[in-house]
């Protein structure tokens, strides 16, 4: 059930009544953003005692001065300088020598890292605050940008859709110039990287008050045909290193052992990975379900993200010819595909992120023209932060499964 006001971060129509209460918020806020109780004080009063706009508050704040780099003393936060800084302050902030940010908070180049979940900092498009969740949130979508009919409509609502769930990481597929222009200047508040700048490619967008950028490769499949290769970012969700792949594997069943050949690279990629990394592939794979089984299966540690949430079959076929009819299709005989899929490593020694749950998106026709957005459903999963949450592990019985091999699912206790 939503808030009954979304103005009010967490409901709250006043100052919170007692000592406690205000404790309570300022645990909630320091734990989320990674700062002390004093600090958390500060951006509370100067907010209402809204915990949601003070955290936005808060990253805006940091996210301001990391770009500018003016007014900055070294080793010591934006947010805590204007804490210390501010005219007529009485919270414990204003009266307490400025906080130094650990190493462990420091990026490259001393930007400042925050441990911020997939809802904070967040604002809706239209300009309201969004709710405070743990875990990291991922879309990937194939938004077929080569199909020309009603492409404005179509990009609009994608746009529309990503900054309303406001995920961490968006995977795309089939980009085009156009479109990646209109989604660059329309999702603004995401840091936008592509694979390329030719006929069609795939992007990849990060939230810029969740995500911190380290670098970004591409790793060409050398004997495709049709322009294709995976995107590789390095990156950080709060504390936890992450490698995020995109990519758009070779496409119909003619070219089956040329899709195996890049499915192959891909995975021997995420082996190749550091283990400390979280390493997340994922977009229009194109797979066929023995194609995975059929090269070795995935890598030890590895699952798939659909399989890991108990394989729900209402989001299992993300091309669907049965349900979505944006495609000409001339056959009697509509198929139904799960080429859209989501493979996920675990960090080890400790595993800090894990699926959670996987829904879909752009199942709604669009007004406009009555088509979808895409003749792929988009798929959104959500992570837990495993260090935030009591798990425990089931080993399944899924030895005929997809992949051809054993999945642990996780459920909460």
């Amino acid at each position: 059930m939503e808030s009954s006001s979304s103005e009010h971060g967490q409901g709250l129509d006043s100052d919170p009544d007692t000592e406690e209460e205000q404790e309570q918020l300022c645990t909630q806020f320091a734990d989320i953003t990674g700062s002390d109780v004093a600090l958390a004080r500060f951006y509370l009063q100067r907010n209402g005692w809204r915990l949601q706009d003070a955290i936005n508050d808060y990253f805006e704040s940091n996210q301001d001065d990391i770009s500018t780099g003016e007014n900055q003393t070294p080793g010591v936060s934006p947010a805590a300088q204007a804490a210390a800084a501010t005219p007529g302050s009485t919270s414990k902030a204003a009266s307490l020598d400025a906080p130094t940010i650990s190493e462990q908070h420091l990026g490259p180049a001393g930007q400042v890292m925050s441990s911020t979940s997939s809802e904070q900092a967040a604002k809706t498009s239209s300009n309201q605050s969004a709710p405070v969740t743990a875990g990291l949130m991922l879309l990937t979508w194939n938004i077929d940008g080569l199909d020309e009919r009603n492409i404005l409509e179509r990009t609009k609502a994608v746009c529309n859709i990503i900054n309303s769930l406001y995920p961490d990481v968006v995977f795309l597929q089939e980009v085009i110039p156009q479109t990646f222009a209109y989604i660059e200047a329309k999702c603004d508040r995401y840091k936008s990287i592509t694979s390329g700048t030719g006929q069609y490619f795939t992007a990849m967008l990060l939230r810029k008050s969740s995500i911190t950028f380290n670098s970004q490769n591409i790793h060409p499949f050398p004997t495709t045909q049709m322009m294709r290769n995976l995107l590789i970012v390095k990156a950080r969700f709060g504390s936890v290193p992450l490698c995020l792949m995109t990519t758009h594997l070779e496409s119909t069943k003619d070219h089956a052992a040329e899709r195996k050949r890049q499915l192959q690279q891909v995975l021997h990629e995420v082996t190749q990975q550091d283990q400390s990394n979280t390493v997340i592939v994922g977009g229009d794979l194109n797979l066929r379900d023995t194609e995975v089984a059929s090269v070795g299966g995935l890598p030890a540690g590895t699952v798939d993200f659909w399989e890991a949430c108990g394989s729900p079959p209402q989001h299992k076929f993300t091309w669907d010819l049965t349900k979505n009819d944006n495609l000409d299709w001339q056959f009697k005989f509509r198929p139904k595909c799960r080429f859209d899929r989501v493979f996920v490593r675990a960090s080890q020694p400790e595993v800090q992120l894990c699926p959670e749950t996987i829904r879909f998106v752009g199942t709604d026709r669009l007004a406009e023209c009555g088509r979808f957005p895409s003749d792929h459903w988009g798929l959104l999963c959500k992570f837990s932060k495993l260090c935030q949450v009591q798990k425990q592990v089931v080993q399944a019985d899924v030895s005929s499964n997809e992949t051809g091999r054993q999945v642990k699912r996780l459920k909460t206790t």
